[in-house]
């Protein structure tokens, strides 16, 4: 598979945030940014497609705004990387 070069511009302290977090976890942020891609740039699935648990527990639980689960995100971070 051939690769490209994609140049992007984020906010320092979010650069450093996502330096750490890759290298918690053994990998490069460009390794991310490529995973995350991919995982966008699927189809979405269909709800015939999901597991019979899962279809059965779509609804039960009330949405979470972003700003919800950009904080549930956070805590979880610092609980296993000691960091944001």
């Amino acid at each position: 598979m051939a690769t490209a070069t994609l140049t992007v511009t984020v906010d320092q302290e979010l650069l450093e945030r996502a330096e750490r977090l890759a290298a918690a976890r053994n990998t490069t942020v460009s390794e991310m940014v490529e995973r995350l891609l991919r995982i966008v740039a699927q189809p979405p699935l269909l709800r015939s497609e999901l597991p019979p648990v899962t279809r059965s527990a779509l609804g039960m639980a009330p949405p979470l705004s972003d700003e919800e689960v950009e904080r549930i995100l956070d805590e979880e971070r610092m609980r296993k990387y000691g960091q944001p």
